[in-house]
């Protein structure tokens, strides 16, 4: 009788275990950015000139510390994320390869830019020269110092000081022989316009005599005539140049991505701004990759702000680095968010192709997605401002 009652527990034992393995499985808490080896720093860099807001432009330093701030979110579940680019603006590219959807376009169906683009490569140069991933072993808080010559688009806004010294405070990227392309709130900083850009630089506190850096002075700003300096929309401006530069493999534009889909979902970003809130800028040009976030987790993702009172918009495109946290910070607002493509001849040679400018953001190095204005919107605009009036 014992053996029965035994081998009867037994079973009861073991259909009860059957029915808790088929219980749907509780996805494990993602851990927190504070578990990776960058420590999260309360940052900010949202921009604004409230005094009463916690959120400033990326290249002010001031925000109020009485005021609570919004706690990041942990990691999100990468493979759900995944999921969500179905029917999202950036969707990824089938079977992990880079597409290019304008093959087929003949010379009188490009945009100027790319005519403007196509002109400047054949006139001067007769192919890219090959990017790698990592420049060197040497890094600020995992961005990664730039190569001579890796990016001879990226320029440095100095604003020239009652003292007559030149500090720079914001990126551009040289679309032109005599425009940078910018953000809007870059071009006023305390009363000072930029006077001076610097183009091909790596290291804004040194001579450099091996990438042959340009200072151009600058002729006229440009800012988009819909942009508001009180809210975070159409944050983009054109800087025309008082001479045109030389091209050289050192100074050399950036070509405008001209298309409304994006044929990948990475893209980078760079700077010589700071690589966490409250430090000061590191003035050595440096480079992140990010993952795209659809408009739609953007908007769910960002806490509300009364500087964007419609929430996140098509003309404005969302990144993040989910894995190591890095993020543009204070200093590399205006900079470029680029696509580094493939090329379809020899696929080791890489083509940078312009998609956003750097805006404004939430808790440098955070959970939270940062904002880039999206160049896509304001082709129109750039191309007149920039060869309509020629």
């Amino acid at each position: 009788m014992r053996e029965f009652w035994v081998l009867l527990s037994l079973v009861l034992f073991c259909l009860g275990k059957a029915q808790r393995l088929k219980r749907p499985a509780v996805a494990p808490t993602p851990p927190s950015r504070a578990t990776f080896n960058f420590p999260l720093e309360q940052d900010i860099y949202f921009p604004s000139q409230r005094k009463g807001n916690a959120h400033y432009r990326i290249h002010d330093f001031e925000y109020n510390t009485q005021q609570s701030l919004p706690q990041p979110k942990p990691v999100p579940d990468l493979s759900k994320r995944r999921q969500h680019w179905a029917g999202q603006p950036f969707p990824p590219p089938p079977g992990g390869e880079v597409r290019h959807r304008h093959n087929n376009r003949n010379k009188q169906q490009r945009r100027l830019c790319e005519r403007k683009y196509s002109e400047y490569v054949e006139r001067i140069f007769s192919n890219d020269t090959a990017v790698t991933a990592d420049a060197n072993d040497e890094d600020f808080d995992g961005r990664v110092l730039a190569r001579p010559g890796e990016y001879p688009h990226m320029a440095a806004l100095g604003f020239e000081l009652s003292s007559g010294q030149i500090e720079y405070k914001c990126g551009g990227s040289l679309i032109s022989e005599s425009f940078v392309l910018t953000a809007a709130h870059c071009t006023l900083d305390e009363g000072l316009s930029p006077r001076w850009v610097r183009i091909g630089g790596l290291n804004l506190k040194v001579e450099e005599s091996t990438v042959q850096p340009q200072d151009m002075e600058v002729m006229s700003i440009i800012n988009h005539p819909d942009y508001i300096e009180e809210l975070y929309y159409h944050d983009i401006a054109l800087i025309r140049l008082v001479r045109n530069v030389a091209f050289t493999e050192f100074v050399r534009p950036i070509r405008l991505w001209s298309h409304a889909d994006l044929p990948t979902s990475i893209a980078f970003a760079m700077g010589y701004g700071a690589t966490s809130f409250g430090r000061g800028m590191t003035n050595r040009l440096t480079h992140l990759n990010v993952s795209l976030v659809p408009n739609a987790d953007c908007n769910a993702e960002l806490p509300a702000f009364d500087e964007t009172p419609n929430g996140i918009v098509d003309s404005q495109i969302c990144a993040q680095d989910f894995v190591l946290s890095r993020d543009t910070c204070q200093g590399d607002s205006g900079g470029p968010l680029q696509m580094n493509l493939p090329g379809r001849r020899r696929r080791q040679v890489m083509h940078y192709h312009l998609i956003g400018i750097t805006s404004y953001g939430v808790f440098c190095r955070s959970s939270y997605p940062s904002v880039y204005t999206r160049v896509y919107n304001y082709l129109d605009w750039i191309e007149q401002e920039t060869w309509g009036r020629a």
